[in-house]
């Protein structure tokens, strides 16, 4: 059985280009805007691990 990870609801603002943006990424790539910000989100705190 897949497992279900729990979510949290976050509001940001987000500049408008890189909304733009990052609604190209989403579709180009037939993904939700909400698994490129998690993968985003992710990336960045591995980086910052790896770096400590």
């Amino acid at each position: 059985m897949k497992e279900l990870k729990k979510s949290t609801d976050v509001r940001f603002r987000l500049v408008a280009n890189l909304h733009e943006a990052l609604k190209d990424k989403a579709e180009k790539e037939e993904r939700s805007m909400n698994y490129l910000m998690n993968k985003a989100v992710e990336l960045l705190l591995s980086q910052e691990n790896a770096k400590a």
